[in-house]
């Protein structure tokens, strides 16, 4: 072998071993850029000793526990959340007063970044007079907030159901194992529902013993087919050997996420912090281009009306009346504004006996200061502030009125 090629073969292998470097930073500082070694991640045994007490469900997933509280710090901001007896979130003012209508959902139900006095649940409570109970978990997909409803609502009956989910919902349902959807969300396992023969069928959260958390890697192979986003979004997403080559495979993404990263921890201990958010907002315009594409994807629209037909014919069993809520993000706000909205043409296509439907976003959008309504100042907003909440309770309590 001439010196010639022994130097290409050193730079080929200097460059792929530049990349390996750099990746394997980024991926430390940075969970969504992902390499062969997330496929099976090391589930902290830290983590597990504070996760199972507290918000671990074998049926479920995970879940608020009775009786628990905490504290969440964001933006230099607190809020302060508990959980009453029952297992749904305190309603200062209304706990001990006769409810009529219950509330279950995810985080924009539960109402997270805000205290339990300022959730659109309470301000529903004053508007209907009435303890809204507020069952919501964050990060449910509609699959979990329907098998919520059906352990809780035989001890918590109401007249009135509101199941409250961000549109991000469709996606949530495809998903067995979050962490192929939300990389590093490592502890969230989840049941779903599937469709055989046109029928709903559950199928059970398979980490459903604690001590399975530590063999979870038995189970990947029946948890990758069962979770839509292993072979579609996850794996397609890994960088591995030849990094250099895996890289272009999502070429923009990437190296937008590594130069990101790489200027914040340059720039780290600067004032400036404007662009400690760019890295995220990356990932969540990816996210929101998934939720636009699912709700043309015919096996995720066909899974979703019939999880919420399983919503309605429940409710005829129990004699209620079940309504669905769409709770935007602030992206998706945005999002139909400037463009059309993405699931509109879907919730119009439904036609499931009895179900009352309520799209917040067709007010939301025509609000002049949108800022406001949510906590965060950036691209996602994070959750509804408090003033966002009570405009949420009106629009609800204004639709309510209607039936």
């Amino acid at each position: 072998m001439n010196l010639e090629y022994i130097v290409i073969i050193a730079i080929c292998i200097l460059y792929e071993a530049f990349w390996y470097f750099v990746i394997r930073y980024v991926n430390k500082k940075f969970q969504w850029l992902i390499m062969s070694k997330d496929e099976r991640p090391v589930l902290s045994e830290e983590g597990l000793r504070k996760f199972i007490p507290i918000g671990y469900d074998s049926e479920l997933g995970w879940i608020r526990k009775p009786n628990t509280d905490g504290i969440e710090k964001s933006n230099d901001m607190e809020s302060k959340w508990t959980i009453n007896g029952i297992g749904a979130r305190a309603n200062p003012g209304f706990d001990d007063r006769q409810s009529t209508i219950s509330c279950y959902g995810d985080s924009f139900t539960f109402c997270r970044q805000v205290n339990d006095d300022e959730t659109w649940e309470h301000y529903l409570s004053e508007l209907q007079d009435t303890n809204v109970k507020n069952f919501g978990v964050g990060n449910y997909g509609l699959d979990q907030t329907i098998l919520r409803l059906k352990r809780e609502y035989p001890k918590n009956k109401t007249e009135i159901v509101i199941i409250g989910v961000v549109p991000d919902t469709i996606s949530r349902i495809l998903s067995s194992w979050k962490h192929y959807y939300e990389y590093g969300n490592t502890f969230a396992f989840k049941p779903r529902f599937v469709i055989k023969n046109e029928k709903l069928v559950l199928i059970k959260n398979i980490i459903d013993e604690e001590s399975k958390f530590r063999s979870y890697e038995r189970f990947l192979p029946e948890i990758k087919k069962n979770d839509f986003f292993y072979k579609n979004k996850f794996r397609k997403e890994i960088i591995r050997f030849p990094y250099s080559i895996y890289l272009l495979r999502n070429l923009s993404r990437n190296l937008q996420i590594i130069f990101w990263v790489l200027a914040n921890e340059l720039m780290k201990g600067s004032k400036s912090k404007k662009n400690e958010w760019n890295p995220m907002k990356i990932i969540m315009r990816v996210n929101l281009r998934w939720r636009v594409k699912l709700y043309h994807n015919i096996e995720a629209r066909t899974l979703f009306e019939k999880i919420l037909d399983e919503y309605a014919s429940y409710a005829r069993q129990n004699n209620f009346m079940p309504v669905f809520c769409v709770l935007p993000q602030k992206d998706d706000v945005n999002f139909v504004r400037t463009n059309a909205s993405f699931y509109k043409e879907f919730l119009n296509s439904l036609h499931i006996e009895k179900l009352k439907i309520i799209d917040t976003t067709d007010k939301l959008m025509l609000e002049k200061d949108l800022d406001s309504l949510y906590s965060d100042n950036n691209e996602y907003g994070g959750h509804y502030s408090s003033r966002g909440n009570k405009r949420i309770a009106e629009i609800i309590n204004e639709e309510l009125s209607r039936i």
